[in-house]
């Protein structure tokens, strides 16, 4: 994408996108390790939920201390532990060693991880911004509100605020990729080489990507200050914050159950080898639907969140009556081609309504929120297709994924308000 070509963006996006793929395998590599040196499932999803519950505690933790002492000086610690941990995983399923350090590793791994996808967005902000507030500037166009564009100097600056949404949606297509293409290479190189091999790569590709992204030094965020609040700085404690929080809640709802939901569905069918094409015609459509918002961004980013976010809920309720394995293909890949026009335009919203400096806690938060939604919606849709079959899975996606433009539509005088106020 042509936002690509501001200077300076390549040069940090390109060791993330490494660093991305290494933090998103991470949890299943993890699994297949401890698995293939246990033959225990139970001990291995153990493992795997200790790196989960500590990457989602500790991780605004750590966001918080990068937005006050900066990415140079906090990120280079924190991902040296999760290195460090990776490899002494690698050697504790080698050796084995017993069940409990194997955990104890994956905790301490999921607590550093990297929150590369928060660092990327902030370098952005700074790259295309020179770190100013977005708040009472049109991030579409780069006008203020009185019409001015402002001027583009060398490293992007004012003017390049209007290619946002651009590397907001770049982002968001990176994501879908990582998640389409890591468990496939996890997969199959746990399952061919060795059941510890996906970790070694994990290891590998974070350290690198790290590597290239902090030796990038004109894009680096500028520390903050810091600000009171025990747990969440409390410049977040605000209702725009607090809406895209929930929604962002809601969406990890969706995401927890429609796995679920749709293997149930092909199992159902006797076609449970169709439960992936499914879920990757969502991803494909998806892949499409963030590229063309980030070519063509216009308009409110709130509204077109709204209006994906309903055409969701809508549509796992209509999923509850499909009738075969090609109409479910069809009928997710609508639906999971809305999900990129609910996630990139939260981005952009997310940074006109946050303060720069605590942008990467916001981020985390919000990627906290989606983690709790997940771990919510999973056993609930598992329990209710157990007990009523797949239809109730979808029609339960359908009322909970309503949270999602219902939160909206109530914020939204708060949310505009605050896109919209003057520096």
């Amino acid at each position: 994408m042509l936002v690509l070509s501001v200077p300076g963006a390549a040069r940090f996006f390109v060791p993330a996108a490494v660093a991305r793929l290494g933090v998103a395998i991470s949890g299943l590599a993890v699994l297949w390790a401890v698995h293939g040196a246990t033959g225990s499932f139970g001990r291995a999803g153990a493992a795997t939920g200790a790196f989960a519950v500590a990457d989602a505690a500790a991780g605004p933790q750590i966001a918080r201390l990068i937005d006050r002492w900066g990415q140079r000086r906090i990120v280079p610690v924190t991902a040296s532990v999760f290195v460090a941990a990776g490899i002494g995983l690698v050697l504790a399923c080698c050796s084995p060693a017993p069940a409990w350090v194997m955990a104890g590793l994956a905790a301490v791994a999921g607590a550093t991880a990297p929150p590369v996808g928060a660092l990327s967005a902030a370098r952005w902000r700074e790259t295309l911004t020179g770190g100013e507030t977005l708040t009472g500037r049109d991030v579409f166009t780069g006008r203020d509100a009185a019409g001015r564009r402002g001027d583009v100097g060398e490293g992007g600056g004012l003017g390049s605020a209007g290619q946002l949404p651009a590397a907001m949606a770049l982002e968001g297509v990176l994501n879908d990729v990582t998640f389409l293409v890591g468990p496939l290479v996890v997969t199959a190189l746990s399952a061919t080489v060795a059941p510890w091999s996906g970790l070694v790569l994990v290891v590998v590709l974070v350290a690198g990507g790290m590597a290239g992204l902090l030796s990038a030094g004109a894009t680096t965020p500028a520390p903050g200050r810091s600000a009171g609040g025990t747990v969440v700085d409390h410049r977040l404690v605000n209702r725009p914050f607090l809406v895209l929080f929930a929604a962002n809640l809601a969406m990890g709802f969706f995401f927890g159950g429609i796995g679920v939901a749709i293997t149930a569905f092909a199992l159902a069918q006797g076609a449970g080898a169709w439960g992936g094409v499914i879920t990757a015609a969502g991803g494909v459509v998806s892949l499409g639907a963030g590229l063309a918002y980030g070519a063509r961004a216009k308009g409110q980013p709130t509204r077109v969140m709204i209006a994906a976010s309903t055409a969701i809920a809508l549509g796992c309720a209509l999923l509850a009556a499909t009738p075969s394995v090609p109409v479910m293909v069809l009928g997710y890949a609508f639906v999971g081609g809305c999900v990129a026009l609910v996630l990139i335009p939260a981005s952009v919203v997310l940074q006109r309504v946050i303060e720069g400096e605590v942008f990467t806690q916001a981020m985390v938060w919000i990627n906290s929120a989606s983690a709790i939604g997940i771990a919510t919606a999973a056993p609930l849709v598992g329990h209710l297709i157990q007990h009523h079959g797949w239809p109730a899975g979808f029609l339960a996606l359908a009322t909970l994924t309503t949270g999602v433009p219902l939160t909206l539509l109530i914020g939204y005088p708060a949310l505009n308000a605050a896109q919209h106020r003057p520096h």
